[in-house]
């Protein structure tokens, strides 16, 4: 109807590009728009010649709501009427999240007039809409209420952790993500995008910090945060060195707990024997009483997982002459083959492809490595012979690669498996440094040409990793050690797929691994101690007894004979009487923890587990993630979204899409 009203007042014609040209009739001037759409003519005749305006669409409007009128009195055609309405509706939400969101198509699409015959086609009934209508109405719709509910579902936690890194968009502008991670009532790991704001210059530790405090302050879980995981850029570590600031009155100071660990002498157990923990302490004198989780703790920056990896596989790629000369005849012989057509025709004739390297990605280099290894040496060189200045590979250059595809493909899994999405990835930390270890060693033997490699690799390890490696060789751990935090050990331990088997790898004395495990268990029962209040002495008799209780069971008179550790029978199940109750002691759970035989998954163990004290222990401490993967990949969205095609995007939307396309699982 705007159509066949425009025509009295503009001579229409088509131009280029799928758009229409409009001349005024009353003032001769022209406006552009896109094929259907006449937005840009309808505010030029309002503005400027109102009276023609109000004479043309003011009784269109009236006739319009007239005919609604006479609809509604008619009860079939009313609810045709509605039906339409709402398949129309549901239409316009489903473009909106699985096309524009889902698969990054530009809004602009739903003024395309290929796109409109298309759904014409589906549904005749459709009627378009414009691409402003789309985002102001449904996307930001979608956007309003993924947002409460994860302010709702934040609401109810206890603990999370976030993970936070800074990004930069085609144009240069800077933006921040903050990702949260949590375990939710199922015991399956949840993770949410919570912002991604704009951050403007300075770039500095003092910005980076405001802006997360601010975040965290309107999701109002600040004092929820248990751990904070960033990468290793001088700027993220300065910001979160001292956690997020909360009030000096409110933050327990506990400079003493991780040298405890070391000062604290106990008696070996032998290596076949079970666990019994009545020698460890749970709380001092029984002056306090356990409660759940102290909320006033300041949170604890952490470093990547993955980005330290990358760190030490540089240390030792770029610090050995021999591997770093293989290294520039490989990216130089790709490079050429991703610009000659010739060498393109020979690949393509063989069925092979060389792999183009990334500055920003170790294993880009073995991947380049490993499709320059399934080439046939013949036509290695016959591709060699194409680059205008020869590359020549020698048979000691293909036994070097070999030895590093060897050493390096275990960096690789471990640096796959950190970075999964929906799995618990902090209990991966220890046993993938113990495995490199462990791996490194074995293949000394095996190396003719890379040994120092190995050795580089080695030495680059125990210094990037040096809290683990005290930990692991029982030296004196500081707290300002990388990776010394013991949430690493812990949730090793607390991982029913690895507990303690990963230890028989370091091959220990009896003694000495006895020691180790004893270690670990004293890090949770100690961490327990940290969530606990004073009692007075009125309830003092009933706590003592209570306790007392609890420890009798682990006492030996008590305490029923155990099979060997590792080694599953029918006996050696859950005590459930002794684990149940509400008042369990922690390390009467850990015990029977430690000594059952199911090795099922994370979230299927602890769902089902009866253990309640370790279950609060498991959801704060498994929040952590061993990466900062998540908000990594929230930027490769971000990257795919503001594509060179997309530069124009109002920056609102841009946030807002990314916002919505990290969190699709809630649209």
């Amino acid at each position: 109807m705007a159509a066949v009203k425009l025509k009295e007042y503009f001579e229409f014609s088509i131009v280029s590009n799928n758009r229409m040209n409009g001349t005024c009739k009353l003032c001769n001037r022209n406006y552009k728009d896109l094929h259907g759409i006449y937005s840009n003519f309808l505010k030029h005749l309002k503005r400027k010649h109102p009276s023609e305006y109000q004479h043309s669409f003011s009784h269109h409007s009236e006739d319009d709501s007239t005919e609604e009128t006479d609809i509604g009195d008619d009860p079939q055609l009313s609810n045709d009427s509605t039906l339409a309405t709402s398949k129309q509706h549901r239409i316009n939400l489903s473009i909106a999240k699985n096309l524009i969101i889902k698969c990054n198509l530009p809004l602009s699409i739903i003024e395309n007039s290929a796109f409109r015959e298309f759904l014409k086609e589906c549904y005749p009934k459709w009627q378009p809409i414009s691409a402003k209508n789309l985002k102001v109405n449904i996307i930001s719709s979608f956007k309003n209420r993924t947002h409460q509910l994860i302010c709702d579902t934040l609401k109810s936690l206890s603990d999370l952790t976030v993970t936070i890194d800074a990004w930069s968009d085609r144009r240069g502008r800077g933006f921040l993500g903050i990702t949260c991670h949590f375990i939710d009532e199922k015991m399956v790991p949840q993770a949410f995008l919570i912002d991604f704001v704009r951050m403007k210059s300075p770039h500095t530790s003092d910005t980076i910090q405001r802006l997360t405090e601010n975040v965290l302050d309107r999701f109002n879980i600040k004092d929820k945060v248990y751990r904070i995981i960033t990468d290793n850029a001088s700027s993220m570590i300065k910001a979160y060195k001292f956690g997020l600031n909360i009030d000096e009155d409110h933050v327990i100071h506990d400079s003493q707990h991780d040298k405890s660990i070391f000062n604290e002498e106990s008696e070996c157990n032998n290596y076949d024997q079970d666990f019994d923990l009545s020698k460890f302490q749970i709380v001092s004198d029984l002056q306090t009483i356990v409660v759940h989780h102290n909320k006033d703790v300041q949170s604890i920056r952490m470093s990547c997982f993955a980005h330290t990896l990358q760190l030490t596989i540089r240390d030792g790629l770029y610090k050995n002459l021999c591997v770093s000369k293989v290294f520039e005849k490989c990216q130089t012989l790709a490079r050429f083959a991703h610009k000659s057509s010739k060498i393109a025709d020979l690949l393509d004739q063989i069925n092979r492809h060389i792999e183009r390297p990334n500055i920003t990605r170790w294993n880009s280099d073995l991947m380049l490595i490993k499709s320059i290894l399934s080439i046939n040496r013949n036509d290695v060189q016959t591709i060699s012979n194409l680059i205008d200045s020869t590359i020549e590979f020698s048979n000691n250059d293909f036994k070097i690669m070999e030895e590093i595809v060897d050493i390096l493909e275990p960096f690789y899994q471990i640096s796959l498996k950190c970075q999964a999405d929906k799995v618990v990835t902090i209990s991966l930390v220890v046993p993938s440094i113990v495995h490199l270890i462990c791996h490194l060693h074995s293949m000394k033997e095996n190396l003719s040409l890379c040994n120092l490699l190995a050795e580089q690799l080695n030495s680059s390890i125990e210094k990037r990793f040096i809290g683990v490696m005290n930990r692991l060789y029982q030296r004196e751990v500081k707290s300002d050690d990388p990776f010394s935090d013991p949430v690493y050990f812990m949730a090793t331990l607390l991982d029913p797929t690895f507990k303690f088997f990963w230890i028989r790898d370091l091959h220990l004395p009896i003694n000495t691994e006895s020691r180790l495990k004893q270690n670990i268990i004293q890090l949770i029962l100690d961490d327990c101690t940290k969530d606990i209040i004073p009692i007075s002495e009125k309830n003092m008799n009933k706590v003592n007894s209570s306790s007392n209780q609890s420890l009798s069971v682990l006492s030996p008179e008590n305490k029923t004979k155990r099979v060997k550790l590792f080694v599953y029978d029918d006996e050696c199940c859950y005590n459930h009487s002794s684990c149940s109750s509400q008042t369990s002691n922690p390390s009467v759970e850990l015990e029977a923890y430690l000594n059952d035989p199911v090795r099922s998954s994370f979230s299927d163990y602890w769902l089902h587990s009866p253990l309640t004290s370790l279950k609060a222990l498991v959801t704060r401490i498994f929040s952590v993630q061993a990466s900062s993967a998540p908000i990594e990949r929230v930027f490769s969205h971000a990257g795919l979204i503001f594509s060179s095609r997309r530069t124009r995007m109002n920056e609102q939307l841009f946030r807002d899409i990314v916002f919505l396309k990290a969190n699709q699982i809630l649209l």
